[in-house]
């Protein structure tokens, strides 16, 4: 956690206020470190940080939404991350957005097809990401975020992230949101923080025990804090 939170702007999306570290949000999202910075480093960075605070990314809600899908494209989707570099470059372009995996439809196929909508006769199509060989297709797409990315009628979103997402498609034990407790991570369906939870039970408690306290069933905290450190659980 950051000792001076940024202050949000009057009128500014809250989903849009760079709040997370780098660390803090590969916990959140059950990643390693040194992989998520690895994505917004180097000469040919996957993701682009919403904020810097002096030579440190801060990430915003946004942010984790991007990253989370590049997780689910390399460890569900099994794409190379050297192909992941190539169409995220080549998505950059050909859409003119910074954060194509936000602002435009991107499907899973073959490869990453970016779904250029019909217009009047004009068919819609996809357009293949980061091989030029490959032409335009309109085969059945994956839809590539399953369960783990929810998006409201007014376009909120919300994440359900899940350390065992590649071959869990059902469990959401926990939830990022950034209306929720300013986006930290959640018990899904409470305010109650993960954080919170992990660091009782650090601490030597019980998982019965803390499960009582905040009138949760003992497998909802088990598998929250199994999300964030399999380790204490």
């Amino acid at each position: 956690m950051l000792r001076h939170t940024p202050i949000r702007k009057p009128g500014q999306n809250v989903a849009t206020l760079a709040t997370y570290t780098i660390p803090e949000a590969a916990a959140f999202l059950a990643m390693q470190s040194r992989t998520l910075f690895e994505w917004y480093s180097g000469e040919f960075p996957i993701l682009k940080p919403s904020a810097h605070y002096g030579a440190m990314s801060l990430l915003s809600f946004r942010d984790l939404e991007e990253a989370y899908k590049v997780h689910l494209l390399r460890t569900k989707h099994r794409f190379p991350l050297q192909y992941l570099r190539k169409a995220m470059k080549d998505a950059r372009e050909k859409s003119g957005s910074d954060h194509p995996l936000l602002d435009v439809e991107i499907d899973v196929m073959d490869r990453l097809a970016l779904i250029i909508p019909g217009r009047g006769r004009r068919r819609r199509r996809a357009v293949t990401l980061g091989d030029p060989s490959v032409p335009d297709y309109f085969p059945e797409v994956v839809r590539a975020w399953g369960r783990r990315i929810s998006k409201g009628s007014k376009g909120e979103v919300q994440l359900f992230p899940w350390r065992f997402a590649k071959s869990d498609d059902e469990s959401r034990p926990v939830s990022l949101n950034p209306e929720v407790m300013s986006g930290r991570l959640v018990v899904t369906g409470t305010r109650i923080p993960v954080n919170l939870l992990w660091g009782r039970r650090l601490s030597g408690e019980p998982i019965e025990s803390i499960a009582d306290d905040y009138s949760l069933e003992i497998e909802r905290v088990r598998q929250a804090l199994i999300h964030i450190d399999q380790k204490v659980a």
